[in-house]
């Protein structure tokens, strides 16, 4: 189950990345030939912020982002990687729990209160659920690091004990 919801956000951001990228296209050619699609701007901003918080739930589950950890390192060899792993992820799962909580009270009175997009006539808030699926997603991840972390299964690295991927 962890794999296919793995493999499902990669292949939706994936399709935002490449919607993003065949609008922002036909925009340029359009341009060329003095065509009118307005609405291509719309749909590749769109599809930007849908891959956006996506590809981050897909980088977090994968522990590929980006981690600055230079004051964390100094007081793990002080205390140990345990401790600073828990206080981390209890941060992190906090941040997206409040953004999940955010996201989705946005959807939910957006679906009230349409913000609709000139162009396209999108209702933008449903933007939102895409917030709330990337942010539940990295929550999740956080939240099964912290309790193998906590229950002494993990390892105390920040990956919940996971096996290193080998990087071709």
């Amino acid at each position: 189950m962890r794999h296919f919801a793995i493999r499902l956000i990669y292949a939706a951001a994936a399709l935002f990345l490449a919607l993003m990228v065949s609008s922002l296209m036909l925009q340029i050619v359009a341009r060329e030939f003095k065509l009118p699609v307005d609405w291509t701007e719309e749909m590749s901003r769109f599809a930007f912020i849908s891959m956006v918080f996506l590809a981050s739930a897909y980088a977090t589950i994968k522990r590929r982002h980006l981690r600055v950890s230079v004051f964390s390192d100094f007081i793990a060899r002080r205390i140990g990687n345990r401790a600073v792993a828990a206080f981390h992820l209890t941060i992190l799962f906090g941040f997206d729990s409040v953004m999940v909580w955010y996201s989705g009270y946005n959807f939910v009175d957006g679906l009230q209160f349409a913000n609709i997009s000139p162009a396209l006539g999108f209702n933008q808030n449903i933007l939102f659920a895409a917030m709330c699926l990337g942010f539940g997603a990295s929550a999740l991840v956080n939240l099964t690091d912290l309790v193998a972390v906590l229950t002494g299964r993990g390892d105390g690295t920040l990956d919940g004990g996971r096996p290193k991927e080998r990087h071709a």
